[in-house]
């Protein structure tokens, strides 16, 4: 992780996978047991994308859309069987048409927030928005640093979602972090 860190640090967002905590907190109240479309942004090596595995009714349609292609190629050899798209997460109303899929009912971002420009996440966060349905659940996480650009990403939040919620603080990750679970 750290050599990826290094060579492509807008595309990797720590230095450290995700943790367990994380990962469960993650798919938690986003109800993926009756989601039928569900789709993964930015899994980098697949801490939550075990999780969704496991929680994800075997009838729903599930990929995962990564641009890090070393990550691409892990994710691969670890889950031979999901859909991977390498691609940059903003694509994903156009590989959505190409699957033939309207709306999604669950997306989960790995997405390194804090290391995109303020239009790529408002454009990002658009088309999360135009890809969920109408009540539609996105979760994303975030580290607990309060600087002013996590607090303009949580003004954004709540500008494209009805519902905006937070988790407790995970300790158990490095960098503690929280999740937003979010509902259009």
């Amino acid at each position: 992780m750290l050599l990826e860190f290094l060579k492509h640090p807008k595309h990797t967002g720590s230095l450290y996978s995700s943790s367990q905590a994380l990962s469960q907190a993650i798919v938690s109240n986003i109800d993926l047991q009756n989601a039928n479309y569900i789709a993964e942004i930015g899994p980098g090596l697949g801490a939550f994308t075990q999780k969704i595995l496991n929680l994800k009714s075997k009838e729903s349609h599930y990929f995962t859309i990564e641009i890090n292609p070393h990550f691409v190629k892990k994710l691969q050899e670890k889950f031979p069987h999901i859909e991977i798209e390498h691609k940059n997460a903003n694509r994903i109303l156009s590989i959505m048409r190409n699957k033939d899929i309207q709306h999604l009912d669950v997306i989960v971002s790995g997405i390194p927030w804090s290391l995109l420009k303020s239009k790529e996440q408002d454009l990002l966060l658009k088309n999360i928005h135009q890809a969920l349905k109408k009540g539609g659940s996105f979760s994303t996480f975030a580290y607990v640093l309060p600087t002013p650009k996590a607090l303009s990403f949580k003004k954004k939040l709540r500008k494209y979602f009805s519902q905006v919620k937070t988790s407790p603080i995970i300790w158990n990750n490095l960098p503690p972090a929280f999740v937003y679970y979010c509902k259009k």
